[in-house]
């Protein structure tokens, strides 16, 4: 599977966090090498396109809500 750079960034970070929600901040400063900004959807389109390409895959990407994201096998 052919992933852009960013999506092999947050699938690494998520795998390192395997289990457990990783805020949206973490992810943004760790990934983009940003803060997190209000209205800012860049990180949740990444995650998004990610998504779509690990339907296939036994894992998913769940979002942890007023938290960010986790990784987990189905």
């Amino acid at each position: 599977m052919e992933l852009t750079r960013t999506e092999f960034q947050i699938l690494q970070h998520l795998l390192q966090h395997a289990e457990q929600a990783v805020r949206k901040q973490q992810l943004s400063l760790e990934v983009l090498g940003r803060e997190l900004e209000s209205y800012d959807r860049s990180l949740d389109v990444h995650v998004s396109n990610l998504r779509k390409k690990l339907q296939q895959a036994d894992i998913s990407i769940t979002t942890v809500r007023g938290v960010g994201y986790r990784l987990e096998g189905r």
